[in-house]
């Protein structure tokens, strides 16, 4: 039962990441070395995190959360449904974790991906929030308890915006950390486990560290803007198509990257990103636009593959959207309704999780038939409708429903893509609209971007890191 449950969940959160986002890049799992794993991961985006790493991990693991969730009316049920183990923090009054401690370890015997946010806490900062000892000391407990083969595998999560919807997120796995390795051993070539406290505050170190190398660590949002938006003019400059987005994983190494330089190198590219960024909002154009430059040639063919698109695609796109309009509307008023930035995710994984497989099974049990509800149901799946003669006979049974409720997720995904191709095409046009109209203004701006990149490329010869 608990295999069944924890396939069923990670096939949601996969269709939720990717309901979510419209781009979802997974970057170094495939070179982890096997065995069981303790993920620690930031945590800047409320539920939304957990579910994003179950889908980039195609498996649900076991998530260890503060034990104080426990306490809001509804989660408990949905803790238990997935698997969820809880901890008592210091910061709440603490508690007994002997018990899940004992838990995670089995787990990790087993080989199971045991997963934890080192940070205690969700926010909206742009850096680390203090790691706090609990990762390390459970690395700790199972390298003393002989797990083989067990590493923490430090992962960042970044989104390109976490109001937005559709945006787009990285998942990075880093080096992995063995707990087991002679820093970490006595002198009897033994463990030393949780008790010992310098192995945990050097553990803990290193684990930081770790984690920021994979994750956003900015000191504020205009730093994190100003060095994306430069990393972004720099990769578009080389080898990418018209209006094509440039890997959101490269754009946040190199954004990384200049970070880090020295102050007399960072600012001045900081400035000019700043300066670009100013006269792009004045003159209403993206940089995507420019660089390449999109022509009246890419407006035809790109006016030309759309309308293939919708010939062959509208009907099951049209029905996508009507059989989860219902849902998605819940969604966004559950996002409308949290001030914070950080609360807007979680409160749309949560409505989402349950909203939209409601739907689909309401759909599944309530479509077919030959009631008047079926009739009237039917009308928003009607595409569904041959195929459902040709291989079941009728939309009576088992089978139509099981094809219903399949169809309903797809077809949902199918009308999100192809309103984004009609919005690409929008802006297609308005691209170069606006390069017809204000070409006297825009020889300025690609100065300032030639600038921009010149001043990249001189500060790139240095490897070091920013200096604090």
């Amino acid at each position: 039962m608990r295999a069944s449950i924890d396939r069923f969940v990670s096939f949601v959160a996969r269709l939720i990441t990717r309901g979510l986002y419209r781009s979802v890049e997974v970057i170094g799992f495939d070179d982890l070395p096997s065995g069981p794993r303790l993920i620690v991961a930031n945590h800047f985006n409320g539920f939304v995190d957990p579910v994003v790493l179950a889908g980039a991990l195609g498996r649900l693991p076991r998530f260890i959360a503060k034990a104080t969730l426990w306490k809001t009316p509804g989660v408990p049920v949905l803790m238990r449904v997935v698997g969820v183990l809880p901890v008592h923090r210091q910061a709440d009054g603490g508690g007994d974790n002997a018990s899940t401690f004992r838990e995670v370890i089995s787990e990790l015997h087993d080989g199971m991906t045991v997963a934890i946010f080192p940070e205690g806490t969700t926010h909206d900062n742009q850096h680390l929030s203090p790691v706090r000892t609990g990762a390390a000391r459970l690395a700790l407990d199972a390298a003393q308890a002989h797990v083989p083969g067990m590493h923490i595998v430090p992962v960042g999560v970044t989104f390109e915006d976490k109001v937005a919807l559709r945006s787009r997120v990285v998942i990075r796995a880093g080096r992995p950390i063995d707990p087991a390795a002679p820093a970490y051993l006595g002198g009897d070539g033994e463990p030393l486990g949780s008790e010992d406290h310098d192995a945990v505050v050097a553990l803990t170190d290193v684990i930081r560290a770790e984690l920021a190398a994979t994750a956003p660590d900015y000191d504020t949002l205009l730093d994190a803007v100003e060095m994306r938006r430069a990393a972004d003019v720099v990769l578009r400059t080389h080898g990418v198509a018209p209006m094509a987005e440039v890997s959101l994983a490269q754009r946040e190494q190199l954004a990384k990257d200049l970070d880090r330089l020295p102050d007399d190198e960072r600012d001045p590219i900081a400035r000019a990103a700043a300066e670009y960024e100013l006269l792009l909002g004045a003159v209403r154009i993206s940089d995507r636009y420019l660089a390449p430059r999109v022509t009246v040639r890419d407006l035809v063919v790109r006016l030309a593959i759309t309308a293939v698109y919708v010939v062959l695609l509208a009907p099951f796109a049209l029905v996508g959207i009507a059989v989860n309009l219902i849902p998605t509307l819940l969604v966004v008023l559950a996002g409308l309704a949290a001030k914070a930035p950080v609360s807007k995710g979680t409160n749309r994984v949560l409505v989402g999780f349950v909203a939209f497989p409601a739907t689909w099974f309401a759909l599944a049990v309530f479509d077919v038939g030959s009631s008047w509800v079926s009739d009237v149901l039917s009308l928003f799946t009607w595409p569904l409708s041959p195929e459902i003669d040709w291989v079941f006979g009728s939309r009576g049974g088992w089978g139509a429903s099981l094809l219903v409720f399949v169809t309903c997720p797809v077809f949902g995904l199918l009308g999100v893509w192809l309103a984004e191709q009609i919005i690409r095409l929008y802006r297609c046009w308005r691209a170069v609209s606006t390069s017809l109209n204000r070409r006297g203004q825009l020889a300025d701006l690609l100065e300032r971007r030639e600038a921009l990149v010149a001043r990249v490329a001189a500060a790139s010869h240095h490897p070091q890191g920013r200096t604090a």
